[in-house]
This record gives structure tokens, C-alpha cells and sequence, in this order.
């Protein structure tokens, strides 16, 4: 079914009961509040308090089936269906006791019998739901023969409610069925489930995110200006030869040799920048991923991360960052994560240096993608896609 699509079996088979029960519940609220309505009415029009107690008794299992909707549990159901049938009993006998209608098959009675068979009941399931809908109409339906009984009145089997369970009963057969079906497949849907789970890197890091990227060449000659005449202060001498380095290439960093599996060492350069930025880098996710792209995109990626870092350590306020990796969908994708000051992403200006040459360039290079977002207060997030390779 489309609606388990993405989900684990399990999962799913629990949301769509869980659903299914919900609205039978909303329809048997409707039918109780209809009820109290008329048995309210009932006893304005004629005097009589014998609707206002038909009233009480219908307010009474709304009350229940909202403790069963709220806490779904054994003794909640039971005790609303319990109360159910006492309150249907008497509805029958005042019902039939008017003479207004010929047996217990009609519309004021139904609406009561309705809600006891829509009650939905604790636990999650196919058999569940159909056992506890059954057990709601059998009550029913005996509350009304013992109205009768009670009145001496002709009894007659509700249509009204015989047609709502068989409604039921052919909703909650086909779901069964149908998801039996999916759960052949499950060996396919856990592949989904996996694959889903590695996509949500991704789609978390949008979501939470936030990216900021600096113009770095612009902002080392606002700096040089602000500063005035005289010798270049040597933290921005220092600031300068670092984004030089990134720009040209990485060959200042050769000289550090990381003693981890391949997949990290993809990530040398980045991780040694961090350090010298003073930033403390946390990787999380799935390392091996980055074994699935090429040479020249684990550069790029390492290039472009690296730049990331010396801008968080330079100008997020923060000496913390996060790499999450992932992959999913013929793509490795990571995130590069800060809980920093952030800033206005409509404020800069989409051309700015930086972005477009330390970067975005380097990605789009071996046909990656990058996404940023940024929030004041929150922190920044920049997120770097790049293909597979595919043989």
C-alpha cells in the first residue's frame, strides 16, 4: 500500500491501524453526540425526563470512548462497552415504551449501536479490531433484545448497525490482506528502510539547518582596510596564507600522515584544518561512504570541507563542528554542521568569492551540488552532494 512506502513493515501496519481506529472513533463520537442531542431535545419537547437520563447515558459513553481514544486499554474498552450496553438497554425500553416506531430497527437506536461496534478498542491489528467491533455489536444488539423484552415491544436485528459492522468488517479484511501481501516483500523494504535512513542525513541537515558561507577574499580586504596604514596584523597575514593554500591546493598538508582506514584519510585535509583553526571536529555517520566516490570528488569534498571549518573557526562564534555523512540514492552526501551565531542568508550577496571559487566551484566540478542555510542564534549548515561512482 503507498502509505507504507518508506516505512518498515511493522511500522506501518501499526500507523494504518492506529488510523483506521481513530476514524471509526470520530464516526462514533458523531453518533453519540447525535444521540445526546436528540435525547436532549426529546425531553424539552415533552416534558418528560426520561430523554434528559437517555441524554446522560449517551454523555456517559462519549466520556469513555474518550478515555479509550486518549489511553487505549483491555479495561477501558471493556468498561465502555459495558456501560454501552446498560446505556442501550435503556435507551430501547424509553425508545419502544413511546410507541413511536414498530421494532428496535430504526434510526434512534442505531446511532448508539453504531458507536459500541466503532469503539476500536486497545491494541493494533487486523483481528483485534474486527474481534473487539464484533463483540461491540453483539452487545448491541443483545441491549436492544433485552429492551424489548423489558417493554414487551417487537424486536428486530438494527439494519443501520448490521451494515456500519459489515462496512468494518470488509475496510479492516482488505487491510489484512494487503499488508500480508506487502510483508513479503519485507527483505525489499528493509533495502528501502536502510536507504531511507541514510537519506535522512540529508533531509535532517536541511531541516535543521542553517549554512553560512563567507566571501573569504572579500572579507580578508574589508579587513586589510579596516585596519588602516601601517604593517598587516599577523592574525590576518595568517588567515590569508591559510585560504590561499585551500585555493591552490593541499600540498601544505602533505606533510601529515593520518594513521586511519582509507575512508578517513579521503578526509585528511579537512580534519587537519580543523585543528589548525582551533575547531574540534566531530564525524559522525557513515565513513564509508566515502569510499563510493572518486578521487578528484573525495578532493573536492576534502577542499570544500576544509574551507568550511577555517570558516566556522574564523567567524561562527563556535569551536565545535560536525561532520555527518551519508549516502543514499547515488550520492554521497555531508553535512558540515554548526550551533554558531549564524546570519541573514538573504543578505549575501549569491556571488560572493568564496562561495563560488573555495567551494561551490570544486563540487559543481565533479558534478556535486551545494545547499546552504543559515538562522541567527541557531548556527549554520552547508550541505555537499556528490555522485557515485558508477561502473
Amino acid at each position: 500500500m503507498s502509505m507504507a512506502l518508506g516505512l518498515p513493515e511493522h511500522l506501518a501496519r501499526d500507523a494504518l491501524s492506529h488510523a483506521l481506529g481513530r476514524a471509526g472513533q470520530a464516526a462514533a463520537f458523531v453518533c453519540l453526540a447525535v444521540a445526546t442531542t436528540t435525547g436532549i431535545a426529546n425531553s424539552i419537547q415533552n416534558g418528560a425526563p426520561d430523554g434528559a437520563i437517555v441524554a446522560a447515558c449517551m454523555a456517559a459513553m462519549a466520556a469513555l470512548l474518550a478515555l479509550v481514544a486518549w489511553r487505549p486499554s483491555i479495561s477501558a474498552t471493556i468498561a465502555y462497552l459495558v456501560v454501552g450496553t446498560g446505556a442501550v438497554v435503556y435507551a430501547t425500553a424509553v425508545v419502544m415504551a413511546s410507541g413511536v416506531f414498530p421494532s428496535a430497527n430504526n434510526a434512534v437506536l442505531s446511532l448508539p449501536l453504531a458507536a459500541l461496534l466503532l469503539v476500536g478498542g486497545a491494541g493494533t491489528g487486523t483481528v483485534l479490531a474486527i474481534l473487539w467491533a464484533v463483540l461491540g455489536y453483539v452487545l448491541g444488539q443483545l441491549a436492544t433484545l433485552t429492551g424489548c423484552l423489558i417493554t414487551g415491544t417487537p424486536w428486530a436485528l438494527n439494519a443501520v448497525a448490521t451494515f456500519a459492522l459489515a462496512i468494518l468488517l470488509v475496510v479492516r479484511t482488505f487491510d489484512g490482506l494487503a499488508r500480508r501481501a506487502n510483508a513479503r516483500g519485507e527483505t525489499r523494504l528493509n533495502h528501502a528502510s536502510r536507504t531511507t535512513r541514510e537519506l535522512a542525513l540529508r533531509h535532517e541537515s536541511e531541516l535543521r539547518a542553517t549554512a553560512r558561507l563567507h566571501d573569504t577574499a572579500l572579507v580578508h580586504l574589508v579587513a586589510i582596510a579596516a585596519a588602516g596604514s601601517g604593517e598587516v596584523d599577523e592574525r590576518i597575514r595568517a588567515g590569508i596564507r591559510q585560504d590561499f593554500a585551500l585555493i591552490i591546493g593541499r600540498n601544505w598538508a602533505s606533510d601529515h600522515v593520518i594513521e586511519e582506514p582509507a575512508s578517513r584519510r579521503r578526509l585528511a585535509n579537512a580534519l587537519q584544518t580543523g585543528a589548525n583553526a582551533g575547531v574540534e571536529v566531530r564525524v559522525s555517520g557513515d565513513l564509508d561512504a566515502l569510499a563510493l566516490v572518486s578521487d578528484e570528488a573525495a578532493d573536492a569534498l576534502d577542499q570544500a570541507i576544509a574551507q568550511c571549518l577555517v570558516n566556522i573557526g574564523r567567524h561562527a562564534g563556535t569551536n565545535v563542528a560536525e561532520l555527518a555523512i551519508g549516502a543514499g540514492g547515488g550520492e554521497v552526501t555531508v553535512a558540515v554542521l554548526d550551533e554558531g551565531i549564524g546570519f541573514d542568508v538573504e543578505a549575501v550577496p549569491s556571488d560572493r568569492i568564496g562561495l563560488r571559487t573555495s567551494i561551490r566551484w570544486r563540487i559543481e566540478q565533479v558534478g556535486g551540488t551545494v545547499r546552504l542555510w543559515s538562522t541567527r542564534g541557531v548556527g549554520t549548515t552547508i550541505v555537499l552532494t556528490v555522485p557515485v561512482v558508477t561502473e
